[in-house]
């Protein structure tokens, strides 16, 4: 037992370790979903039109205790994926023997949302521990019915529910399981649910007042994210299709370090479920929690008829692992590749790591030109405070336009500017406190890849698809504008790339 729980904390602390502070070294800008929890944070704000506040509040909380360090937002997307996968380890402890359990949590470390894809602080971050938490919490409630299970299975909801609203698909799971599985079904007589569910809605009762003083801003949002197109036959069956499509690659990346105990001899085409377990309480649990959501999701991508992007599933699998070593036939002599199976766990450790510096910093060298990797997010900041600064005494209150300049200058300056949000700031005080606009240059009829229009808190920013400038129409909303030369930046690559060219305006403020 000791040792494989040296090998389960080995694991997680080289992962947790690596991409903590290694992404400090070859990221040299926070990524566009990063930069926005960081800005929310900073404005303590309960939520946006977009999401929910709470990775937000974590990120400026781990700010404040360790001064500002860059490495902050991943150390904080690391808490949420160790704490995953403890939950994880902790639950298969009750299904599986000390090394399965210990096998099936550090299987999530090969789980693209835990290694490449964390170095992106968003919304999904804290969302899927407060999801594993609640199903896990929830399976202790229906085969122990303690009080405090059922209260920890409302307050995991409750807060997911601040991290996104993806959480109302486990919300819906929880209602189907309990409706259609004998073992839940009968704790309708109890008080279990109802103190779920009031747990839940007392937690969640702030943010809902907010969304009617918002006239549910987030719904709009949501509905405009999924991409509603023409709600035609065929896209209401293909947008689900493609959806479960894009889940594959995921799913087989992430088995991989169990494929040497799972896989069945060449020649046998079949997985073996074990049906006395399939069929278990425990294997309709873990089934129910996988399928349904699953299967909710793609009616939502085929209601909205739109392109439901594949990170929008990253809290699907977390239990695939524990299910499938728990249901299927696994003979002794395939159980004895353990010590295969948690060499592959480190050796995907290391290759992650590796690819993802090889991704981020090669890149040129495929496209001929800087990614998003290599914007130089706090040289801007600098140059974009001095201009403000050379001209104005008063600190600089708010930066419009394109999202990865705008929330590079609000990230990377302290006290921070507002990128303007009509959630803490008034047009009107836009107008009087003046500011900066920011915008790509790109040869005409281009836009660089890392250019954003419809973006956080600046829904009227366009580009001119023809010049690859701002929007005439857009500029014109500020007759004040001084707009300066274009400012070219190089980007951080050694690599040869061509400069990044933004435009600038500054809006003086008003006179009093």
């Amino acid at each position: 037992m000791q040792k494989t729980r040296t090998i389960l904390f080995s694991a997680l602390a080289l992962h947790a370790f690596f991409w903590t502070f290694a992404p400090t070294l070859f990221l040299s800008n926070y990524q566009i979903d990063t930069m926005e929890m960081i800005i929310i944070g900073q404005h303590w704000v309960l939520s946006t039109f977009k999401h929910p506040a709470f990775q937000g509040w974590v990120a400026e909380v781990y700010a404040v205790l360790f001064n500002r360090a860059e490495f902050v937002p991943y150390l904080a997307a690391q808490t949420a994926c160790v704490l995953c996968v403890l939950t994880v380890y902790r639950f298969a402890l009750r299904l599986l023997s000390p090394q399965l359990a210990v096998l099936a949590a550090l299987t999530l470390l090969s789980y693209f949302y835990f290694h490449y894809d964390s170095t992106v602080y968003n919304n999904r971050t804290f969302m899927r521990l407060f999801y594993i938490l609640a199903v896990f919490f929830l399976y202790l409630s229906v085969t122990e019915n303690k009080k405090r299970y059922w209260i920890l299975t409302g307050l995991a909801l409750g807060l997911g529910l601040y991290c996104k609203f993806t959480i109302f698909v486990l919300i819906a799971s929880v209602l189907i399981y309990l409706f259609i599985d004998s073992q839940g079904r009968k704790y309708w007589k109890t008080p279990g649910p109802y103190l779920s569910t009031g747990v839940c809605f007392l937690v969640f009762l702030p943010l809902l007042i907010w969304l009617f003083q918002s006239d549910f801003a987030m719904f709009r949002y949501a509905e405009h994210s999924i991409g509603k197109v023409k709600p035609a036959a065929f896209n209401r069956l293909f947008s689900p299709v493609k959806f479960f499509y894009c889940q594959i690659p995921i799913v087989a990346v992430l088995l991989i370090p169990l494929y040497p105990m799972l896989l069945p001899p060449l020649g046998t085409f079949r997985f073996q479920f074990d049906k006395a377990r399939l069929c278990s309480p425990a294997g309709r649990f873990l089934l129910s929690f996988i399928a349904v959501p699953l299967l909710l999701q793609m009616f939502a991508a085929g209601y909205f008829a739109g392109d439901m992007r594949a990170a929008l599933g990253c809290h699907l699998w977390l239990l695939l692992p524990l299910f499938l070593l728990y249901t299927l036939k696994i003979p002794e002599t395939r159980q004895k590749k353990y010590p295969l199976c948690v060499k592959i766990v480190f050796v995907n450790i290391v290759f992650f790591a590796v690819g993802t510096i090889c991704v981020t910093q090669f890149a040129p060298l495929l496209t001929g030109r800087d990614s998003r990797y290599h914007f130089p997010g706090e040289t801007l900041a600098e140059v974009v405070n001095a201009v403000w600064t050379q001209r104005y005494d008063a600190p600089l209150s708010f930066v419009r336009g394109d999202d990865i300049c705008t929330e590079s200058v609000g990230c990377y300056l302290y006290p921070p500017p507002s990128v303007y949000s009509p959630l803490w700031a008034a047009e009107a005080d836009f107008r009087n406190k003046g500011g900066i606009l920011l915008w790509f240059i790109a040869d005409p009829g281009t836009l660089p890849r890392r250019a954003f229009k419809d973006n956080f808190g600046n829904d009227d920013f366009v580009y001119n698809k023809l010049t690859g400038q701002a929007a005439a129409d857009w500029l014109a909303h500020f007759p004040t504008a001084e707009i300066l030369p274009p400012l070219e930046l190089k980007a951080n690559t050694i690599l040869p790339v061509p400069p990044i060219k933004i435009g600038i305006a500054v809006i003086p403020p008003q006179k009093r």
